[in-house]
C-alpha cells in the first residue's frame, strides 16, 4: 500500500469515530446527560482534528502524484526535454523542474537521465507500467 492509501484509511477511520462521537454527544444532549455530552464531544474533537489533517494530507499526496504524472507525460511526449521547457509548462523555476523530473524518475513515473548539456532524455519504455514483458 502506498502512503496516500494509508492516509486515506486513517482519515476515514478517524472521521468515522468522530462521527460516532458526535452521535453519542447528540444522544447525551437529548437525554440531558451532561457528563456523557462532555465526554463524547471531547472524543469527537480528539478524532476530528487529526482526521481532517489526514484527509488534507492524502489530498496533497494525490495532487503531487498527478503533477508527477503530468510532468512524466510531458517529458515522454517530447523525448528529449530542456528543463526550462518543463519549467515554463509548470510555471516553476528550472531548479524545481529538474527536481520534479528526478522525483518522477525515482518514484517510477518516468525513465530517463540528464545528459551532459542538462537536458532530460527519456529512456525507451518497455511497455505499460514500466515493468516490461508480458503480465
Amino acid at each position: 500500500m502506498n502512503r496516500r492509501t494509508w492516509y486515506d484509511l486513517l482519515a476515514t477511520v478517524s472521521l468515522a469515530v468522530a462521527g460516532v462521537g458526535a452521535i453519542f454527544a447528540a444522544a447525551g444532549a437529548v437525554l440531558q446527560q451532561v457528563i456523557s455530552v462532555a465526554a463524547a464531544t471531547l472524543c469527537t474533537l480528539v478524532f476530528l482534528v487529526p482526521g481532517l489533517y489526514f484527509l488534507a494530507y492524502a489530498r496533497r499526496l494525490n495532487a503531487r502524484d498527478l503533477a508527477l504524472a503530468h510532468a512524466a507525460a510531458y517529458a515522454t511526449a517530447r523525448g528529449t526535454l530542456d528543463v526550462n521547457d518543463l519549467a515554463t509548462e509548470l510555471s516553476v523555476s528550472g531548479e524545481v523542474a529538474a527536481k520534479i523530473l528526478r522525483t518522477a524518475v525515482r518514484e517510477g513515473h518516468l525513465r530517463g537521465r540528464f545528459d551532459e548539456r542538462g537536458r532530460f532524455v527519456v529512456a525507451e519504455t518497455p511497455g505499460p507500467g514500466l515493468g516490461g514483458g508480458p503480465p
